[in-house]
């Protein structure tokens, strides 16, 4: 007895194929457990062209036609469509609705009081909890205020009318699944043959409307196949598919409103081509919707990316107990996310842009239950870095410059390139905002693990040039002649502003970098030599000595930058002289510090600096 293969097209964009094929899965495995008594195990992959759906054990369609599986999707019931119909499940929107207004009042209270969730007694925390919002509420507001209640209610109402004639409506899904040329055709002529053969209810017509929440690229307008003329009317599709799309935001879609805003995000996880095991990915992904928040709109993009990658690293034990087969990174299990971004305009949504975003590339899978962990540390800091940018008295209203800087970030997320060309963009404003704003800093072993991530793929390994003693020393003088001093604040060394800008500014040029760079550890040095000499006089010891520049560190520096080229070696310096060295806290709380909410998103910490050892470079 074969396994079952199954696929979908992907026509325009992958988002609607993902969901249906999610959708389709999601049934294979509720069906086979109503058929077998267990689930079979399930294989979502990306196959270019196509989403494949597969059992990873016999499965066939007698079996699957054995047992109605029941419901997929829940009916859904608003203060204005009732009543229900009989015999659907159904979810009751407004008891949901004051559910969560009580559960986001009680978390304002507490905002209020400077106080967390965490720091409640367990009976009070607990009370809260459970009148968190469910995973549905989200699919289910997006349906109701991007205004598709209708044809979704409508394709859980033909799915529930089809309890009856199930049997015959199996192979009907297997023909649309089935990967071959006109297989969406084939399924809706024989849907039509089907429902004018049976007398119960079925509607002959097997079209629905292809509502924009789950095909975001197909909207009112020029539609046509052939471009003849325009078409102001709702486009339509296959109803059996259309109800598969909205299985599948339940299973992989993550719909968000951006914060401060009416508009809409809705991401869809993007399996690898090796396969997405579904019983892990559901583990994986309710995790994931619980803990991610509403934020910005870029800000959301990239911590949706960076809190999935952590998210998955934490269920590490369990994807070695369900997955046998090695992976060397987390985007060998999930590509990215397809994010479809919807801009309200009041009495309606308009799709904006569909995009992917790309998981972290630096990030290594583990090998054990330790790397883990540190995995997880450094992913962290990365979200808290990124959280942060933006966040002015607790509100999350990036200027114009902090855009950009997550704009930098995001496209170091999806660009794959091993140059690290948008990481160093990022890296270099990033510096002088960390000044300004005396905002949360890297640490340079997590520098040096993105750095690590693509080396192979470099025609010049990175690693040799940041591990070089002169470097290091170099990075720790900038280090000291900025954040350093910045944050102990005791005027024993002058601050240097805009340093960064300066030597990124020269950068284009090797000359023209080693002359600034040459005269900034010139000034250095001599204000080292002021204030040894103005504290030998008084008979004291310096409080603070700082690094001192051999000139071995100045050969070595000019060699790397014959290897390398002052672009390379300048971006480098900049991001390891403003990160901090590992193993210091760099951050502490302050007494004001709000509380995340899931309604309005996670707020910053204002960071307080801990002076870093001169002595010890990195």
């Amino acid at each position: 007895m074969p396994n079952l293969e199954l696929s979908l097209p992907i026509t325009t964009s992958p988002f609607a194929a993902l969901l249906a094929a999610f959708g389709v899965a999601k049934w294979l495995q509720v069906a086979g457990m109503h058929a077998n008594g267990d689930a079979p195990e399930v294989e979502v992959c990306n196959g270019g062209d196509r989403i494949i759906v597969r059992t990873l054990e016999p499965l066939t369609a007698e079996t699957l036609a054995k047992t109605y599986p029941g419901s997929l999707a829940q009916w859904i019931l608003t203060a204005k469509n009732g009543p229900e119909p009989s015999g659907c499940s159904v979810f009751k929107y407004e008891e949901e609705r004051k559910r969560n207004a009580e559960y986001f009042a009680r978390r304002d209270k507490l905002r209020k009081r400077n106080l967390r969730l965490e720091d409640l007694p367990d009976e009070q925390r607990h009370e809260i909890e459970k009148l968190e919002p469910c995973a549905a509420w989200y699919v289910a507001s997006l349906v109701n205020q991007m205004g598709a209640l209708a044809a979704y209610n409508k394709a859980v109402e033909r799915w529930h009318a089809c309890g009856q004639i199930y049997a015959d409506l199996v192979p009907i899904i297997l023909t649309m699944c089935d990967g071959q040329p006109g297989a969406i055709e084939r399924a809706q002529e024989a849907w039509e043959r089907l429902a004018k053969k049976h007398k119960h209810g079925l509607e002959k017509n097997a079209d629905l409307t292809a509502t924009q929440i789950v095909n975001p690229e197909q909207g009112k307008g020029a539609n046509r196949a052939k471009a003849d003329g325009l078409n102001n009317a709702n486009q339509q599709g296959f109803w059996l598919l259309e109800y598969f799309k909205f299985v599948g935001l339940y299973v992989a879609g993550l719909p968000r409103t951006v914060r401060g805003k009416k508009d809409r995000k809705t991401y869809v996880i993007i399996p690898s081509r090796q396969g997405l095991l579904l019983r892990w990915h559901e583990r994986v992904f309710a995790e994931f919707q619980r803990t991610f928040y509403p934020s910005s709109a870029i800000k959301m993009d990239i911590l949706a990316s960076l809190r999935y990658t952590r998210t998955m690293i934490t269920e590490w034990e369990a994807a070695q107990e369900s997955l046998n087969i090695r992976r060397r990174r987390p985007s060998d299990f999930v590509e990215g996310l397809a994010v479809a971004s919807f801009k309200d305009l009041g009495s309606a949504f308009a799709v904006m842009n569909v995009a992917t975003i790309g998981l972290p590339e630096w990030v290594q899978w583990p090998d054990s239950a330790e790397k883990a962990r540190q995995i997880a540390q450094a992913l962290e800091e990365h979200e808290r870095i990124v959280t942060a940018i933006g966040i002015h008295k607790n509100e999350d209203k990036p200027t114009g410059e902090e855009e950009q800087l997550l704009r930098d970030y995001r496209d170091f997320l999806s660009d794959r390139d091993p140059s690290l060309r948008a990481f160093f963009r990022f890296t270099t404003a990033y510096a002088e905002y960390v000044l300004r704003e005396k905002a949360r800093r890297f640490s340079t072993n997590n520098l040096e693990v993105i750095i690590m991530a693509q080396e192979t793929e470099r025609p010049k390994a990175f690693l040799p040039l940041v591990q070089t003693p002169g470097f290091r020393r170099i990075a720790s003088a900038i280090r000291q002649s900025t954040v350093t001093q910045q944050s102990v604040n005791d005027n024993l060394y002058d601050i240097r502003y805009g340093l960064a800008d300066e030597l990124h500014r020269h950068s284009r040029d090797n000359a023209d970098f080693l002359r600034v760079l040459g005269k900034f550890l010139q000034e250095y040095s001599q204000e080292n030599g002021r204030v040894l000499e103005r504290y030998r006089k008084r008979g004291e010891k310096v409080p603070r000595e700082r690094v001192k520049i051999t000139t071995e560190d100045l050969e070595q520096l000019v060699e790397l930058v014959d290897k390398y080229g002052a672009p390379t070696v300048a971006s480098l310096l900049i991001a390891f002289g403003y990160a901090r060295e590992p193993g210091r806290k760099d951050d502490k709380p302050p007494s004001d510090e709000a509380s995340t909410s899931e309604d309005d998103g996670e707020t910053s910490e204002a960071i307080a600096e801990d002076a870093n050892n001169p002595n010890e470079p990195f």
